[in-house]
């Protein structure tokens, strides 16, 4: 069986319990990067798969060709940062082993996404209808941008959107950790960047 695992938006006492028991559990732990890792190491030791820019695509499939077979015996977790399920690179994993074994059973067990846990950083209640993206375009109350490594590309657009107050989240519960209302915004950021829009 394959196990996808979310790890939370980096702080490792936000690792669910139900992780934590998978990822002992299981016959080995694949984590896509270093972040992955400094939370996995903490419980057990995974083993630590690269996906760069450029050759993400070719080492899924070389990964996906090993777990296809592997996981008819032996039971693997792919521990990842947030939520599985959200803007992952499991999902693009599960979708090669698909092509090559769909009877391989997949089971999620979810992490706490960024895109809640920033809520609790700027300490801004949700009671309205939220549109979470990588940035499009609606007409609604919050928006919520992940990956926003062009905070003033992005705020621009926001603003457009008629978004009143503006502000970003990066690295959350990481070294590094910056959280602010924009003023300013500068060209770049971190990946780990999320900024949020409200009306």
């Amino acid at each position: 069986m394959l196990f996808g695992v979310g790890l939370g938006p980096g702080d490792p006492k936000l690792i669910t319990i139900k992780a934590v028991e998978v990822l002992k559990a299981v016959d080995e732990v694949i984590v896509p990067g270093r972040l992955a890792e400094s939370l996995v190491k903490r419980i057990v030791k995974p083993r630590v798969v690269e996906f760069p820019m450029g050759r993400s695509k070719e080492i899924t499939i070389k990964l996906a060709e090993e777990l296809a077979d592997r996981c008819v015996k032996e039971d693997i977790a792919f521990a990842c940062l947030g939520d599985p399920m959200f803007y992952s690179t499991f999902q693009h994993l599960v979708e090669e082993i698909s092509k090559i074994n769909p009877d391989i059973d997949v089971e999620i067990i979810p992490g706490i996404p960024s895109f809640t846990t920033v809520f609790s950083r700027i300490k801004r209640f949700v009671d309205t209808p939220m549109l979470v993206t990588t940035l499009k375009e609606d007409d609604i109350g919050c928006v919520v941008v992940l990956k926003a490594t062009k905070p003033k590309e992005i705020c621009e657009h926001l603003k457009r959107m008629e978004m009143k107050d503006i502000y970003l989240a990066e690295r959350m519960f990481m070294d590094g950790e910056k959280i602010e209302k924009m003023g300013e915004p500068p060209e770049r950021s971190d990946y780990f960047t999320i900024i949020v829009g409200m009306r």
